[in-house]
């Protein structure tokens, strides 16, 4: 968990406070003072998270988090102090980096993993894509899956078969063994009379692009479903989606992760708003105090 405290931080005034509020009924200013201090941090760290302000010493998110925003929460652990935090594994990797990572190592062995015929383990990844924006909508976008202009134009033709699926992974009563010879369960894609719900795949000829943009967008399908981690299916978990294999058979490094440098945001974020929290205590101390 990736903490902040905000706090009188003093254990002579803590103790001196102590007795003035239990003999003057309180100070309101002075708690309410650290509590606005509390939720100034909080904004402050979510709207970098969401890439919306910059930090002192702090380089800018590659991928501005929604996610990463929502798990910096506050909580009261005392009459002066608050606890400004997040348990998301997101803002662990982004605070303190994370290590160079074989993929081909880790994930063919994972609980969602299978196995091929031949006794290979292997995992399906789903990578889910953003549309471009124009005139009349907004860019979306997940990370730096954003197709092109001319990708969106041909997957969102009327002509382009859309796939559907009919049974979450949580609720399917298909199941084969993950790499360790658990059962678990797979989504489905097949109607009540056996046929394919899979829809049209764009083609990377189907478009114009780089190489690279061909290569990576080759194979996109359009969900009009899909499914949450609860097993929820709905139009709302619908969207495009290109689907890749990490398997134990994959060549050496196919599937390396890149170490990923540490960014301190708490650091930075303490920075930025320490001064005007220390004015704000001390402007609540005084009002207390009729000075």
């Amino acid at each position: 968990m990736i903490r902040m405290e905000v706090t009188l931080n003093n254990s002579q005034l803590e103790e001196l406070l102590f007795f003035l509020r239990k003999a003057e009924g309180g100070l309101p200013n002075t708690e309410n003072a650290m509590a606005v201090g509390a939720g100034k941090i909080q904004s402050v760290w979510q709207n970098y998270a969401l890439g919306n302000k910059r930090l002192p010493g702090v380089a800018a998110l590659k991928n501005p988090s929604k996610k990463y925003a929502e798990s910096i929460r506050t909580k009261p652990t005392g009459p002066f102090e608050h606890e400004i935090y997040s348990e998301a594994e997101i803002a662990d990797w982004i605070e303190n980096g994370t290590e160079e990572l074989d993929m081909k190592k880790t994930h063919p062995y994972g609980p969602r993993s299978r196995v091929s015929n031949e006794g290979v383990p292997y995992l399906i990844i789903p990578f889910r894509w953003g549309t471009p924006g124009d005139k009349k909508n907004q860019r979306v976008g997940f990370g730096n899956n954003v197709m092109t202009a001319g990708a969106y134009y041909q997957i969102s033709k009327k002509s382009f078969g859309a796939s559907r699926v009919t049974a979450s992974p949580v609720n399917s009563d298909y199941q084969t063994p993950n790499a360790k010879g658990d059962m678990v369960g797979r989504a489905q894609y097949r109607d009540k009379n056996g046929k394919s719900t899979w829809g049209s795949r764009l083609r990377g000829s189907d478009f114009s692009g780089t190489v690279e943009q061909k290569t990576r967008m080759n194979g996109m399908v359009r969900f009009e479903n899909g499914f949450d981690k609860n097993g929820e299916i709905g139009k709302r978990y619908g969207g495009y989606f290109t689907f890749r294999v990490i398997s134990a058979d994959s060549p050496a490094n196919s599937w390396i992760k890149p170490a990923e440098p540490a960014y301190h945001v708490t650091r930075g974020v303490k920075e930025y708003t320490e001064d005007e929290i220390i004015l704000m205590a001390e402007e609540g101390l005084k009002k207390d105090f009729g000075l």
